[in-house]
């Protein structure tokens, strides 16, 4: 008996979505299959299953189970259950593991680099999009997993982005990995596997997203990653919704501010006064990570010509003007700052800049300056602001 089987039954009782699955296979010894083998007479003897729940799991079979992953197999997807060692380890951790995954394609390896999902609005401006293609462009570019959705708008735009640095992606659907929706982006699911990337899905058979189908499915995306990356987010959207799915799972959450005023980023600006960190471009995510992924980056580290000057008007947040210093070259900041602490410090002299920055003006290696400017930051030195910029606070 293969064991994927048990995982299928009891997903197909439950229901995807649900944490039942897992939390039985942890309650028995043995597992699904202990489950499966103690039958009605236990199914009906535990409280927390309701009658409905325990006649679905007499009613589906382990021998129609069994028919489904023969199945998948036959046309060529992978099934992935918690036993499996390329079950993504990432979703061990959320507190409604999925308790099958279908895929077609490739599934990249994790840990390689951070796992970054981009999503967004369907119906999206055309800033929108091209913010999330050159997004999706130097994440990928940089070593990082590109995680989205299947839609068109912002999920398209960042996959498109992705692959076109031949970057590693994953498209998670809310529909089976045969359905028809959405065929405006037909192309898109043929190109991702072809290009060494992977389709995930947790469901065997459903032709049309089912009600609360995109909300399973965004606790997937953001799931399997280190952090979420939302462009144009209105205050009543499903976008919001992967931030409350990220901060249930303690994901990081980065916003593409947008237009100053702009009412279909009033959501965006919200969860920026909420405590979300302000991105404009992939190098910025890529800053966040660097201690915990130290990988040479690909290059180019930009998008081709043609992409190039879209963020020139970005409109970050309003913060605090920088005041520079009256006297111009170089300063003393006192005793007590080692050399490469008064290089920063000079560095920063009336400027607002990235970690990337500083280390082209310094000549401090990547890895020392992050590290010093965490030191840095408990000291009262200097301060991060919005897009993971840095500037001074002591004159």
């Amino acid at each position: 008996m293969d064991y994927r089987a048990y995982w299928i039954w009891l997903q197909h009782a439950f229901g995807e979505g649900s944490p039942l699955p897992w939390q039985l296979s942890r309650r028995f010894h043995g597992g699904a299959a202990e489950f499966h083998e103690g039958g009605p007479r236990l199914w009906n003897s535990l409280s927390f299953l309701s009658d409905q729940q325990a006649a679905a799991l007499y009613d589906f079979t382990l021998g129609e189970a069994e028919a489904r992953l023969e199945y998948a197999e036959k046309v060529g997807w992978f099934v992935l259950t918690p036993e499996c060692e390329k079950y993504p380890e990432a979703l061990r951790n959320i507190s409604d593991p999925p308790a099958v995954l279908y895929g077609k394609g490739r599934l990249p390896e994790f840990g390689k680099g951070p796992a970054v999902a981009v999503a967004g609005a369907r119906k999206a401006l055309q800033e929108s999009v091209a913010a999330a293609r050159k997004i999706g462009y130097q994440l990928a570019a940089g070593g990082a997993l590109v995680v989205s959705g299947g839609a068109v708008g912002i999920d398209s735009a960042s996959l498109a982005g992705a692959m076109s640095a031949s970057g590693r992606v994953i498209s998670v659907l809310p529909v089976d990995l045969n359905s028809p929706y959405l065929a405006k982006n037909a192309s898109l699911r043929q190109e991702i596997p072809k290009r060494g990337g992977a389709l995930l899905s947790e469901y065997f058979t459903q032709r049309n997203p089912a009600m609360g189908g995109f909300q399973t499915r965004n606790r997937l995306i953001t799931g399997l990653c280190d952090g979420v990356v939302l462009i144009q987010a209105a205050m009543k959207s499903g976008t919001i919704i992967y931030a409350r799915h990220a901060a249930d799972q303690n994901r990081d959450v980065f916003v593409y501010p947008g237009p100053a005023g702009a009412a279909e980023y009033a959501g965006s600006q919200a969860l920026l006064r909420d405590g979300a960190k302000a991105v404009s471009c992939g190098e910025d995510v890529l800053e966040d990570y660097a201690l915990r992924f130290p990988l040479p980056r690909k290059e180019p580290a930009c998008l081709p010509d043609e992409y190039e000057g879209i963020f020139d008007d970005i409109c970050l947040p309003e913060r605090e003007a920088v005041l520079a210093d009256s006297a111009g070259g170089a300063v003393s900041f006192g005793p007590g700052l080692s050399p490469e602490e008064e290089k920063v410090m000079s560095a920063l002299q009336g400027h607002l800049l990235t970690a990337a920055q500083l280390g082209a003006d310094t000549g401090i290696p990547a890895g020392r300056l992050l590290g010093l400017l965490t030191e840095m930051e408990l000291e009262g030195l200097v301060e991060s602001v919005s897009g993971k910029r840095y500037r001074r606070l002591r004159r």
